[in-house]
């Protein structure tokens, strides 16, 4: 059985009805905008036009050569004043790729979930990062992926990630990414069997959006109050992908309940106005 990697906790219950939060995801291409231009101040500049609490990023580079060895998450976590945490995806010798979860709220705790893939296929390793948002008014889980090219890849995936949630189904959860999915393939409509799914949008590319490959889906705890994607001349240029903006509130207040527990650490940041 797959196995969460991270720090344990336990998620606190609903203590404001009235609470919202704004979620965007946003696949970023490790800064490399559309011309072709590495610029994580872009992407930054895309992010904070809009406002959102919590950000799942997908696509993040950590200490490699092709990025100038800087630490994405944490760069703009310290432009935008958030906390941040990052998981690889692939690692090598020197740096790693992964997804990143930045939010102006605390990261109480994260884990990350490795997805299955091909044992003999040339594809990328592919996980799933989970954060527990620690928001004044309640808790929520983020679950942030970025599934693979190839639909039997992304079945084997999506199965794995209905498997985790059917687990812990009792918990606030919004799950987000880049699916590189349709929104009629068999693999969103699987998760859909299981959490509601936010109406897609298109989102890639960037400059001239046709495709639907980004979703947002929640469960029962939160309701849809709006989503949106920008569209912004830095938008179009900053990422071959837009980000998609979903706002959500609590739609009732369930029990406290235990979050899965983990085994070691992950990477975490804190506030720009902290050292990062």
């Amino acid at each position: 059985m797959a196995s969460w990697v991270g720090v344990g906790g336990t998620l606190g219950g609903f203590r404001n009805l009235n609470f919202a939060m704004r979620i965007m995801t946003y696949n970023i291409r490790s800064g490399r905008g559309m011309d072709g231009r590495l610029n994580l101040s872009r992407i930054a500049q895309v992010i904070g036009a809009e406002s959102p609490d919590v950000v799942a990023l997908q696509e993040v580079d950590s200490q490699r050569k092709r990025t100038t060895y800087e630490d994405q998450a944490h760069v703009l976590a310290e432009k935008l004043g958030f906390h941040c945490a990052f998981v690889h995806a692939r690692r090598w010798t020197r740096g790693e790729y992964g997804n990143a979860i930045l939010s102006r709220y605390p990261l109480l705790d994260c884990q990350r979930l490795a997805l299955p893939k091909p044992a003999r296929l040339p594809v990328e390793a592919r996980c799933v990062l989970q954060c527990r948002v620690g928001h004044p008014d309640g808790e929520v889980l983020i679950w942030n992926t970025h599934l693979g090219l190839l639909a039997a890849e992304r079945r084997a995936q999506v199965a794995l990630v209905i498997q985790e949630y059917l687990r812990h189904q009792e918990l606030p959860l919004v799950l987000c990414g880049d699916f590189n999915a349709r929104p009629r393939s068999k693999e969103i409509a699987g998760l859909s069997l299981h959490l509601q799914r936010v109406a897609s949008q298109r989102t890639f590319p960037g400059f001239l959006p046709v495709v639907h490959l980004d979703h947002v889906f929640h469960t029962k705890h939160l309701r849809l109050d709006g989503t949106f994607v920008p569209k912004t001349a830095l938008a179009r240029r900053a990422s071959d992908h837009l980000p998609l903006v979903v706002d959500l509130a609590f739609s009732k207040r369930p029990d406290a309940a235990s979050a899965p527990g983990f085994k070691e650490s992950s990477r975490t940041g804190e506030p720009s106005s902290r050292p990062v």
